[in-house]
């Protein structure tokens, strides 16, 4: 504990494997030791356990991160059937604008709640955080069916499911690495499709229903359906941590950010790489998103209802898109396929720039929902197979998710700014091209990194 701190503090002592709990925290205490499944890697009652790398406890955990990926990223990638709704119905006298800054905040809070939310995975919190996100979040949807007005939509949705799906993220992401390693990223690509399929499945039930029983009731049954797959999670999740006072993640502090940023390596070269290239591949995913319909709908697809469903497209094909390249890449290699799949990405982006016909836009989707969905799920593998300590990787996780939360911030509102000065899609499609081969090249700089590293230890082990 730093010298002249105030007030109860979380803070671990290396000589004594014991945590201070904060006053009043016991309770929680005593319920994130039935949070652990066996160690993994560590000494348990005489024997080393090793990973299990399969089997039906480790695929329990997979389809947990399923719903948990289905309830935080898909949830919030399917904003847009509710833009719509608020533009048009209920926040009709609030600017475009301020309705979009709803999903933004959402995003961020997604995003960049991870700083906080990684190191309490890593103390032992899985299951309090699990429990935490599912009331946010199902709470959150009851508030926005009540609401009337812009700054309660906004507290309910933006900030109070914002928070909730962050309680649910960092789970859904660090639940399955343990568990496996040859198998790793055909894993989490599998649980990656449940936010393919939310991100889908949301707005199609959004709109469905809506109009037949009222904004209410649809957004109360998007709430029950979210607090019954979220308890499904919270009941079999298992997450395989070290148990306090082993690994690097008994220096793990609240109290001393210095202490902490060294137990976790946040200065290790091939993170810093890493963490740049996640910024980038986030400056450069939502533009697509946001601008699909609108480009369409004014090159070649002028009065096509199918316009309304590029991004259910897009977000369908998805779904092979994240599983096929992680069973590529458990053969040859998670990085190199990262590599490729990230350079494909940004040759689509280029070849959206010369698309003006129906079939162009359709192409565009299928192309870029296939291979950015790869990009997001073969990120957080790439960061896993580049972390010796596995104990660590929720708070690096968290770290990056604060760079991610501030890229996808950023990268709407740069992208809406030159389509305003420009009155033209050009620029969008060039700096959104441009971030996602910066992705590119900082991932092929990374395999360099890591080439030289395990060249200079067997040089140093032979």
């Amino acid at each position: 504990m730093s010298r002249g701190a105030k007030g109860p503090v979380l803070s671990t002592v290396a000589e004594e494997p014991s945590v201070q709990l904060p006053i009043g925290a016991d309770a929680l205490g005593k319920a994130k030791e039935n949070d652990l499944a066996p160690p993994v890697g560590t000494k348990h009652e005489g024997k080393r356990t090793l990973p299990p790398n399969g089997g039906f406890m480790a695929w329990l955990q997979v389809s947990a991160a399923f719903v948990l990926y289905w309830n935080s990223l898909g949830l919030l990638n399917g904003f847009g059937a509710f833009q719509t709704y608020y533009e048009e119905s209920l926040l009709r006298n609030e600017s475009v604008s301020a309705i979009s800054w709803i999903g933004s905040v959402q995003v961020f809070f997604l995003m960049a709640g991870g700083v906080f939310f990684g190191p309490l995975y890593d103390l032992g919190y899985a299951r309090s955080m699990l429990a935490a996100g599912t009331f946010l979040v199902s709470f959150g949807f009851m508030m926005t069916s009540i609401s009337k007005q812009y700054y309660q939509v906004f507290l309910a949705q933006g900030i109070c499911i914002g928070i909730g799906t962050s309680c649910l993220y960092i789970p859904a992401i660090t639940l399955i690495p343990p568990y496996f390693t040859t198998k790793r990223a055909l894993a989490m690509g599998t649980a990656g499709v449940g936010s393919s399929l939310g991100a889908t499945l949301y707005p199609l039930i959004f709109e469905r229903l809506q109009p037949q029983i009222g904004f209410g009731w649809t957004v109360r049954i998007i709430g029950f359906i979210t607090l019954v797959m979220c308890s499904y999670a919270v009941v079999v999740a298992r997450p395989h941590l070290k148990p306090k006072g082993t690994g690097a993640s008994k220096n793990l502090s609240f109290a001393e950010p210095r202490e902490m940023a060294k137990a976790a390596e946040l200065l290790d070269t091939r993170y810093i790489i890493q963490c740049v290239a996640i910024f980038f591949s986030n400056v450069a995913f939502f533009e697509p998103l946001y601008y699909l319909q609108t480009y369409a709908q004014s090159h070649g697809m002028q009065n096509d209802s199918l316009a309304k469903y590029l991004l259910v497209i897009l977000n369908a094909v998805a779904i092979p898109g994240r599983i096929v390249p992680s069973y590529i890449a458990d053969r040859v290699g998670v990085l190199n396929t990262y590599i490729c799949i990230c350079a494909l990405t940004a040759v689509s982006v280029f070849y959206w720039i010369s698309v003006n016909n129906r079939a162009g836009n359709i192409a565009f989707s299928v192309l870029y929902g296939f291979f950015s969905g790869s990009v997001v799920t073969l990120a957080p593998v790439v960061l896993a197979s580049i972390t010796d300590d596995l104990s660590i990787l929720g708070t690096r996780l968290g770290v990056i998710a604060v760079l991610k939360g501030i890229g996808s911030l950023i990268g709407p509102p740069i992208a809406g700014a030159i389509l305003g000065a420009t009155d033209s899609y050009l620029g969008v499609q060039l700096f959104t091209g441009l971030a996602i081969s910066l992705t590119a090249a900082f991932a092929g700089q990374l395999r360099i990194v890591v080439a030289r590293q395990k060249k200079a230890k067997k040089a140093s082990e032979s």
